[in-house]
């Protein structure tokens, strides 16, 4: 991923082939941007899709499962607590682009928690815990991870 100098037309044709992702960040989750420069636009060599969801409802349900394992008591998590999957909790208000640093703390916190989330016998949560670790794991070397909305 390389920082894009200067303004981006209109009609660059890296916007229609979806080869640009902006750095935003998110006023809940202040360190999410951390190893991209907030507001900046990137050109990347090499994506990934990941399909997440099909509705955002669900989503945030899949999440509440995972606040419920990790112990979050039912509330948003302050930005400098410690809890695994802060980013996460943290984006469902203003969303962002999760930076490098926070895609590998999100890697490594789905790797410690992989046998924990396979014990919960939840076919359809697990294989969405998987696929976000990918999702991360893939991110996590100078890359960056996004999630939107139909």
């Amino acid at each position: 991923m390389k920082k894009v100098e200067g303004e981006i037309a209109d009609d660059d044709p890296r916007i229609g082939q979806e080869q640009l992702i902006s750095a935003l960040s998110n006023p809940d989750c202040p360190k999410i941007t951390d190893g991209m420069e907030a507001g900046a636009t990137y050109e990347f060599e090499e994506d990934s899709w990941y399909r997440v969801a099909d509705r955002w409802a669900p989503f945030v349900d899949w999440v509440v499962t995972l606040a419920d394992l990790v112990g979050l008591p039912g509330k948003l998590p302050e930005p400098d607590s410690t809890i695994a999957f802060r980013d996460i909790f943290l984006y469902l208000n203003h969303g962002g682009t999760f930076g490098p640093v926070a895609s590998k703390k999100l890697a490594e916190d789905f790797a410690l928690w992989d046998e924990r989330a396979l014990a919960l016998e939840d076919k359809d949560f697990y294989d969405l815990f998987r696929l976000m670790r990918n999702m991360f794991e893939f991110a996590a070397e100078g890359g960056a991870c996004w999630l939107r909305c139909w």
